[in-house]
């Protein structure tokens, strides 16, 4: 594709430009084509398909996200995770029954609360949040106090308190991941709906300029040039929306699971 001036109403020096710009555009292209084909590869092998079965890739528009989060990411989610309730049946198998219940603590509390922690510790877990009563069916996540099962036996148990610090560390290094994803992502809303009024509001400017070239006031190349600033704010909403998406899906497997719809309501029991 090539670029000419038209009856000499565009000045060669922008014609260069464009052209300059073009090819730029073009070698962009290329390197998404041989990212595209690195990805391909990539879920080739991870399949276990051949160069022959491989199945063929269309391009999909990026899914739908909610422009806000939830009122409330309960605790109660991270009970999802199998890593921790892996963790959570280590620490059980390490005391008696009657022992893990009196160092369990179930607590409850939003994890949103945490946001811009830039230091969080498992006292501030403990401070936080409140002791429920009443727990219903289904997974349910705690936080064993080692020191309250200690003083209640009089004893230190060294296999389990060092059971119960892992997995008191492993939960709160999940709160910090959801805490810091899910402050992430909420940013990302905001800036997205800031972008889509740029986009607008660019829009506008190239539907004038469109509209004065149709009458014969401006000339071709500047109803063209006019479209420059739309096409950059489309691009910068696209790179804030492809970040929504790679921060939605960290958050989903922080949380072990997807964190919307009435199922996860606060007090519904997880099953």
């Amino acid at each position: 594709m090539s670029i000419v001036p038209r009856a000499g109403v565009e000045d060669s020096v922008d014609v260069a430009n464009a052209q300059d710009e073009l090819l730029a555009a073009q070698q962009q292209v290329i390197t998404a084509q041989g990212t595209i084909t690195q990805y391909r590869e990539t879920l080739r092998a991870l399949i276990g398909a051949d160069a022959h079965s491989m199945p063929e890739i269309h391009p999909v528009a990026l899914p739908a996200l909610q422009e806000t989060l939830p009122d409330s990411l309960s605790f109660e989610l991270l009970a999802r995770r199998p890593d921790l309730q892996a963790l959570r049946g280590y620490v059980s198998a390490s005391m008696s029954q009657v022992d893990a219940a009196k160092a369990a603590f179930y607590p409850h509390f939003d994890i949103k609360a945490f946001w811009g922690y830039n230091a969080l510790s498992v006292g501030d877990l403990f401070k936080s949040s409140f002791q429920q009563i009443n727990i219903l069916p289904g997974l349910y996540l705690p936080l064993f106090d080692g020191g309250r099962l200690n003083a209640t036996l009089k004893s230190t148990r060294t296999a389990s308190n060092i059971l119960i610090k892992q997995y008191n560390q492993a939960v709160l290094d999940a709160v910090r991941d959801v805490a810091i994803s899910s402050s992430q992502l909420n940013d990302l809303n905001q800036q997205a709906a800031l972008q889509q009024q740029k986009v607008t509001a660019a829009m506008v400017t190239t539907r004038s300029a469109s509209a004065h070239h149709q009458r014969g006031l401006v000339s071709y190349y500047a109803a063209q040039e006019a479209r420059r600033p739309a096409i950059a704010q489309q691009l910068l909403l696209l790179d804030i929306q492809a970040q929504r998406l790679s921060t939605d899906i960290t958050l989903i497997k922080a949380l072990g699971g997807d964190y919307r719809g009435p199922a996860l309501s606060e007090n519904a029991p997880l099953r």
